[in-house]
């Protein structure tokens, strides 16, 4: 019987959490990769992070264009270096989108400062909505009422249209607008005159209607259509008003 058993070499390998040496089966020295530490992760999640970050600033610094500007859409409508859905000429107007909107450039009635005026729809898309009667007279006003009926189901375009007229009556043509209701039937109403085409005073009445039109019916002008429609023929009336269109 041989002697004392050969004591068997010890494996040695290097552990994963320490990172020190241990011995193999066969004596020798093996190095094992070490698990990444905390310092390591965090170089990966910033070299992932700063990739897609530096090609958004190249992207925005270097190829996407610098916004520009209502007057420089104008300048470029000028040289004719829009497409027909960025803007067009018409009767010598520049007409130009922005932001979803339709602009122009008037001059007030009584100065030579320019205004930048915006419509949801420019000259061309409301080129088939007649409008009745004259018009222009309103334009002398030194006020109007702009009434609605309270008890439509929808008063969005009401509004919207509402909201357009008011603003371009008071900044370029000087007639202050007056809220109004055709009904006494809710509380906002019960505040404010109650003026119909009846009435008898200088009036524009925003009416849900079937067909777009613009129609004036002694001291009153009807503003019909229904949805964007109604819009439409707001912007009709109001585009006649700067001189846009006739």
């Amino acid at each position: 019987m041989r002697g004392k058993a050969r004591k068997s070499a010890g494996r040695r390998i290097l552990d994963a959490g320490t990172g020190e040496e241990q011995e193999t089966e066969s004596g020798k020295k093996e190095r094992t990769p070490m698990i990444p530490s905390a310092l390591a992760i965090i170089i990966i999640i910033l070299v992932l992070i700063a990739i897609p970050a530096g090609i958004l600033l190249v992207y925005t610094f270097v190829l996407k264009e610098k916004p520009v500007t209502i007057e420089e859409l104008h300048a470029k409508n000028m040289r004719g270096r829009l497409s027909p859905e960025e803007g067009y000429l018409y009767n010598g107007f520049s007409v130009v989108k922005a932001n979803g909107m339709w602009w122009t450039q008037v001059q007030h009635k009584d100065t030579d400062q320019i205004y930048n005026l915006q419509f949801h729809y420019g000259p061309r898309d409301v080129g088939n909505i007649s409008i009745t009667g004259d018009v222009d007279q309103f334009r002398a006003l030194n006020s109007t009422y702009i009434t609605f009926d309270p008890t439509e189901k929808s008063l969005a375009y009401t509004a919207l249209s509402s909201a357009e007229l008011s603003i371009n009556l008071g900044q370029v043509l000087n007639v202050r607008p007056i809220a109004a209701c055709t009904k006494n039937e809710t509380a906002v109403c019960k505040v404010t005159p109650i003026i119909t085409c009846a009435s008898e005073r200088a009036t524009i009445s925003i009416e849900v209607a079937g067909a777009p039109a613009v129609k004036r019916e002694g001291a009153c002008i009807r503003i019909q259509g229904n949805g964007t429609d109604l819009l439409r023929s707001t912007d009709r009336l109001l585009l006649a008003w700067v001189g846009v269109m006739k």
